[in-house]
């Protein structure tokens, strides 16, 4: 790293005190809200967006209001976030409870309803916080490897909620064979050369018969989203011009100093050869929530 490109002193020394735990984020804010009171009034919860969550999940507006009711839990300011619906708290709710949604009905798929939930990746809660509030059936623990995240979950989530700090190194702290069900909503997005690491170690822990719910920039995301094209164009303009996503893994560099430092689509072929070695592939499903596509697997030996 050169610090005459803008890497500074101060950023190598924390990458270095933290080991590869340093990712760059915002300090924790303060929330501004809790969930429930984002029904407070006579507003109308209806809008074109809360509307396409709940046609994806076969909601209604009257569960959701339910669904918000039992969360007291703080909704993370935007800084907080990683982007999600800036600005539209319900909206941002909302995106996590359908997730949560999609995983408890894949996995019942599986006669998978209660047990011990680990949301890799899982940031502030967007996802996880669903597993605490709408039902007692799991015992939640979640991991992030940017500090300030695990600094808000700390503070704002209640300690029946595991949550801890990993590093970019595949390696979590947790037991063998110890969870049913495993996400990693937008974390292998942005892995590259420890991606088959990270996938051992969700192995690992996981239970044989446990399913883990992994979402994707796949084929459907490179031929579809504009944002993604172009994105890749400015980095790797070699992809000008090319409409089908290309065979195997496509990783797109956009910084070098910090962990958090591309992103990365793979093509159906590359999850079935690659990802095939360590899970059984149950299916690939096309985006059903936004633009990244789900591997679903299970660990079966």
């Amino acid at each position: 790293m050169n610090i005459d490109d803008g890497v500074t002193r101060e950023k190598i020394n924390k990458i270095l005190k933290y080991a590869v735990s340093y990712a760059d984020s915002n300090p924790p804010a303060t929330p501004n809200t809790i969930a429930s009171s984002l029904i407070s009034g006579d507003q109308n919860l209806l809008t074109d967006e809360i509307s396409w969550y709940l046609s994806r999940i076969g909601s209604s507006v009257y569960e959701m209001k339910a669904a918000i009711v039992k969360d007291r839990l703080p909704i993370p300011g935007d800084a907080n976030r990683e982007g999600y619906a800036p600005g539209r708290d319900l909206a941002y709710w909302v995106s996590g409870y359908a997730e949560y949604r999609l995983i408890e009905s894949i996995a019942a798929k599986y006669d998978i309803r209660s047990g011990r939930y680990f949301d890799f990746g899982g940031s502030t809660g967007r996802v996880f916080r669903h597993f605490v509030t709408q039902t007692d059936n799991w015992d939640v623990w979640s991991s992030d490897f940017k500090l300030s995240t695990v600094e808000f979950n700390m503070t704002y989530f209640p300690k029946t909620v595991r949550v801890f700090l990993n590093t970019a190194y595949p390696f979590l702290p947790l037991p063998d064979s110890y969870f049913d069900i495993v996400s990693a909503c937008s974390v292998f997005t942005h892995l590259n050369e420890t991606e088959i690491g990270w996938l051992l170690e969700l192995r690992r822990i996981l239970k044989v018969g446990g399913v883990a719910y992994i979402t994707i920039l796949g084929e459907d995301a490179w031929e579809k989203d504009e944002g993604i094209r172009s994105f890749a164009e400015k980095y790797r303009p070699e992809l000008v011009g090319v409409k089908v996503l290309p065979p195997g893994k496509t990783v797109i560099t956009f910084r070098d100093d910090d962990p958090y430092n591309c992103n990365v689509l793979h093509s159906n072929d590359y999850i079935e050869t690659n990802w095939g070695r360590f899970f059984e592939i149950c299916e690939i499903r096309r985006p059903e929530l936004l633009h990244q596509s789900t591997v679903v697997c299970r660990r079966i030996d």
